[in-house]
């Protein structure tokens, strides 16, 4: 069993209802919210993201008004990149409408909420990708909100455009912050480690780099995450699972590229989720020291 299923339709596989508690005491079966399970096994292959989803499947099974996901839970139906996969659902109803009452882990918000900023994705309710990314910069933590904000280009977004739609929560919480993340977005980001890593580099004082710096080599060309053209510096940011649908042959040709800037003279430094996550302080100061290497070569 792979899907999920509520108890009747596991009673009707055969299973008394004697067997399935038997089965929820031994970890065979996962209860995903009350009344609805999935088997263990399946459960502990999917990712953090598609095991969320299979709960927000749950709650809209089990509501009788079919809940509308908002802030970070919308943005996962949208299938955004996270820094982190929330712990709770959040929904978003209107003022009046009630709330879905009943349901551990689920924090519910009230706000105005016009039909043209709700829509369904592959069976779910979620405000809409505009909605969801100012909500968010209204009312997440900055690096968080800024990681969903470089993603704007995927609904097709700009920031003018998004900021144009702030006034509707003038003297409202969150507002401030919002233009903050805003102006912080850059859409050439195309990760969230990429993200993290410009919110870094820019609150350390550094010079600015360049981002997706285009580098020509010997048999191809070489895009840059991060670059100081002028200092020939080039900065990348490796996250785990960056590779982990690449075959072998897209890993040895993205290493054989970085030998020949090499070879072009330009320094490659790389960080990763440790670097820029668990130790700021000491990334910085380690491209501080190649910036300062690069000046005094040049």
């Amino acid at each position: 069993m792979t899907e999920l299923m509520n108890l009747t339709q596991l009673q009707d596989t055969g299973l008394s209802v004697h067997e399935i508690r038997r089965r929820l005491r031994t970890g065979e079966l996962h209860r995903i919210q009350p009344g609805y399970f999935t088997s263990s096994d399946s459960y502990r292959k999917l990712r953090p993201e598609e095991q969320s989803l299979l709960r927000y499947r749950a709650l809209t099974r089990a509501a009788s008004v079919p809940p509308v996901f908002c802030l970070a839970s919308a943005a996962l139906v949208h299938g955004l990149r996270l820094r982190r996969v929330p712990a709770r659902l959040h929904t978003l109803t209107r003022p009046g409408e009630g709330t879905h009452n009943g349901y551990s882990g689920v924090v519910r918000h009230q706000e105005r909420l016009p039909e043209t900023d709700v829509v369904t994705i592959d069976g779910l309710r979620a405000t809409s990708g505009e909605r969801t990314l100012l909500d968010c910069a209204r009312l997440l933590p900055f690096a968080d909100a800024v990681v969903l904000a470089d993603q704007a280009h995927r609904f097709g977004l700009t920031r003018i455009q998004l900021e144009n739609r702030l006034p509707e929560w003038a003297g409202r919480r969150g507002v401030r912050r919002a233009r903050r993340v805003l102006d912080a977005m850059d859409t050439r980001s195309e990760s969230v480690g990429e993200t993290l890593t410009r919110l870094l580099l820019a609150e350390s004082g550094l010079p600015a780099p360049e981002l997706q710096w285009v580098i020509v080599g010997r048999t191809g060309s070489y895009r840059a995450d991060f670059a100081w053209p002028e200092l020939w510096l080039v900065l990348e940011f490796d996250g785990e699972s960056k590779y982990s649908d690449a075959a072998a042959g897209v890993i040895r040709n993205e290493r054989r590229r970085e030998v020949e800037i090499q070879e072009l003279g330009w320094t490659v430094i790389r960080v990763g989720w440790h670097d820029v996550v668990r130790c700021p302080a000491a990334t910085v100061a380690r491209v501080e020291a190649a910036l300062r290497r690069s000046v005094s070569t040049r």
